[in-house]
């Protein structure tokens, strides 16, 4: 009886030996972390990759992957290549299951993929960490963390509360319009800016600008530079604003009205209505 018990008791414990690996036996778990952008607008997704790795020398079991979502975001999916992933509360849990190790491991690491929507501007840190059924020989490597700065996009750029078709920027440059209907919106620099055939909506920037309105009937508004307004074939609308600004009309019915600046209006071979201006 006791060499049958002997016998059994090898049995098991041979089995369990080229089976798995006991939870005393040591092996080593890695995790990485990256994201696929640095920064990101307000409502935009960030992509993590979560990787773990079992370096050995023992397979590990029990192998789960714990993510906390941060503050600021909000989630979408979570996937992986081993085992399954859930949303638990406000951690993404995900059971790996067993990771062998060695050159005839079949699966020997997994990667998760998770992905966030950010929704507050910020900078958006996120940790993913790794345990196993067995002591884990290194701690250093058990967890990964990835920082994405969130920004809040700039407002769209608007002339007279329209959205604009056409944007300039903090530079002096040439802004050209299109044979449809464009509304042009200049920015800081000294610009150019020239419509055509539509019926444009132009709102000047901050800069000395020159606009030149196309042949249909246009609306042309300066702002707080010395800005240079001129019509040309259509019943233009030209509006200075604080800059000491010149008001041209052309062969059109013009409206010409002076801003607050010291204006200078001057009518084309249209009938023109002119007011608010200095001369």
């Amino acid at each position: 009886m006791k060499r049958l018990l002997a016998a059994v008791t090898i049995a098991v414990f041979g089995f369990a030996a080229v089976g798995s690996a006991a939870p005393g036996d040591p092996t080593d778990l890695k995790v990485t972390k990256t994201a696929n952008v640095s920064t990101v607008n307000v409502g935009e997704t960030i992509t993590y990759t979560i990787k773990v790795e079992n370096l050995g020398p023992e397979t590990a079991t029990g192998v789960t992957v714990t993510d906390p979502l941060p503050k600021g975001v909000d989630y979408v999916s979570a996937t992986t290549t081993a085992g399954t992933c859930s949303l638990q509360g406000q951690r993404v849990v995900c059971a790996i299951g067993t990771l062998e190790t060695g050159a005839a491991a079949k699966v020997s690491s997994a990667t998760v993929t998770l992905k966030v929507v950010a929704r507050k501007a910020g900078t958006v840190t996120n940790t993913a960490t790794v345990s196993g059924d067995q002591k884990d020989p290194v701690g250093s490597n058990d967890s990964a963390s990835v920082s994405v700065k969130v920004i809040q996009p700039p407002a769209a750029a608007t002339c007279r509360g329209v959205a604009a078709t056409i944007v300039g920027t903090a530079a002096s440059e040439t802004l050209t319009g299109t044979g449809g209907r464009d509304v042009i919106v200049a920015r800081g620099g000294n610009d150019a800016v020239f419509s055509f055939a539509g019926r444009d909506l132009v709102c000047a920037g901050r800069g000395s600008d020159r606009v030149v309105s196309g042949t249909a009937a246009d609306r042309v508004f300066g702002n707080a530079g010395l800005d240079r307004l001129i019509g040309r074939g259509g019943a233009d609308t030209l509006k200075g604003n604080a800059g000491n600004d010149v008001l041209k009309g052309n062969a059109g019915p013009d409206r010409l009205r002076g801003g607050s600046g010291f204006d200078v209006c001057r009518g084309g071979a249209g009938l023109d209505s002119i007011r608010g201006c200095e001369l």
